[in-house]
């Protein structure tokens, strides 16, 4: 499960600081001891305590069954942390590969995006809104603006005509979407600014889509369970045909069920289901 894996990798203890544990010689103790420590212990447990202690010669000659079970469960512990950190650091590495060679690629895009944006009436090029992240930390999200000026006063005129049924504001035909900002939203060329943010480490290629604060005042608890992980480029709901008419609930269950099953391959299969769905021109 990745949301204790993202969890460990802010919060979890330096390897080389956790309590050392006590190894009791059974013969040695009285009657209490040796019972304490007869209940069964996991397989991992000799190896790791020799992992532990390198100079008390614990090794494949240990008894197990003449070690703490709490020598076991802190074993796993650790062994699980290790392999929490590199599963993150291998897909850390490939959002930064991956957005980093897109970037060089897409620049020359970048200017002619951000020319006709410009001769449209004069505005900024890009649109940068506060977004709710991992661990429900903000960051300043980019996007090429599609939008007229000031559309974020206009927006409380709207929210009658909210297609969603969520907390999110989604209409297909946004009358304050500009001409250029269309043909952005149709192809999500205006999401491409957010590659910096995954460069920048605010983003993952692949994760739930960032949540306005707005929107996560309004969550239900089980609906927080999208920031054990980075907010994403494309996620799940993402490559849905049908994703703007769907429910608000499914659309968390979906985000919920990538939290639980993540995975380099899973990420990877995403990314080329969304190029499908970017080339088939169903953003709005």
């Amino acid at each position: 499960m990745i949301s204790t894996a993202e969890a460990a990798t802010a919060g979890s203890e330096n390897p080389s600081s956790i309590r050392q544990p006590v190894l009791v010689d059974a013969n040695a103790a009285n009657g209490s001891v040796v019972e304490a420590l007869s209940a069964a212990v996991s397989a991992v447990a000799a190896p790791a305590a020799a992992a532990l202690h390198p100079q008390s010669g614990i090794g494949a000659a240990v008894d197990a069954s003449s070690i703490p079970a709490a020598l076991a469960d802190e074993a796993l512990e650790l062994l699980s942390d290790y392999s929490t950190r590199w599963r993150l650091a291998t897909k850390r590495i490939f959002d930064v590969a991956v957005s980093a060679a897109a970037l060089l690629v897409l620049f020359p895009l970048f200017l002619v995006i951000a020319a006709a944006i410009k001769l449209t009436d004069g505005g900024p090029v890009f649109f940068g809104q506060r977004r709710v992240g991992f661990r429900r930390q903000t960051f300043r999200m980019l996007k090429f603006r599609s939008m007229v000026l000031h559309a974020e006063a206009l927006k409380p005129r709207l929210q009658l005509v909210n297609e969603s049924n969520g907390p999110v504001f989604k209409m297909r035909r946004d009358p304050r979407v500009t001409r250029v900002g269309r043909l952005l939203r149709k192809y999500s060329l205006d999401e491409l600014p957010q590659l910096i943010n995954v460069l920048r480490g605010d983003m993952s290629l692949v994760g739930p889509r960032p949540s306005l604060e707005t929107e996560v005042a309004r969550y239900e608890a089980w609906h927080f369970r999208r920031f054990a992980v980075r907010p994403g480029l494309t996620c799940l709901w993402q490559v849905i045909p049908d994703r703007y008419g769907m429910p608000f609930n499914d659309w968390m269950r979906l985000d919920a069920e990538y939290v639980d099953r993540w995975s380099l391959g899973l990420d990877v299969g995403l990314i080329m289901r969304t190029f499908r769905v970017v080339f088939g021109g169903t953003g709005q």
